[in-house]
């Protein structure tokens, strides 16, 4: 959620993808939860598949843009680039347990940081800038803990990808909900 999707809202029929990919990030999100002895092993794995998928449903919203506006190539270079990530860490398991929590890291990051600028650059035209605000704040933190105990105990990382994948998948869901078209 940057600044380049702000262009996308009400102008695509496939709004319920992220709706779909936010439904599925919960549930990894609370499985990963009750699942602590399995979980880092399964992570790497897991989160290769839902890079994929949301790589596939970066494609299909750039896709669908009624007409071409500002931001669409941002999307689809994305989503290619999270296809291509996806499957790095699906095909070489112990790498992907090796760089999961610098991926993790430099993920939440990111968005956190352009979720900021967002935020900033859209106080005098959007209702609900703040949410943005709080979006880039708490995935900044997140990203500062992620590099600042990479080799902690697996369930710490475990328990924070959970809490991350629930939180992200809210955050796809309210997206998507925004992205519905409107009746213009």
């Amino acid at each position: 959620m940057d600044i380049g999707t702000i262009y996308f809202w009400g102008k695509t029929k496939y709004w319920w993808t992220l709706i779909v990919a936010g439904l599925l990030m919960i549930t990894c999100g609370f499985w990963l939860w009750s699942q602590p002895a399995l979980g880092y092993e399964v992570l790497s794995l897991l989160l290769g598949w839902i890079v994929i998928l949301f790589g596939v449903v970066q494609l299909v919203v750039s896709s669908s843009v009624k007409q071409r506006v500002r931001g669409w190539g941002w999307w689809l270079a994305g989503g290619i680039i999270d296809i291509l990530i996806g499957f790095i860490l699906v095909g070489n398991l112990s790498f992907g347990e090796a760089v999961l929590p610098f991926f993790f890291a430099a993920i939440f990051l990111y968005k956190g940081v352009s979720n900021l600028f967002s935020a900033f650059s859209m106080i005098s035209t959007e209702k609900y800038w703040w949410l943005y605000l709080i979006n880039g704040l708490l995935l900044s933190t997140l990203g500062i803990l992620f590099f600042s105990m990479p080799f902690m105990a697996t369930f710490s990382i475990v328990f924070l990808c959970a809490v991350a994948f629930v939180y992200w998948g809210v955050s796809l869901l309210l997206f998507g909900c925004s992205l519905r078209p409107s009746g213009k």
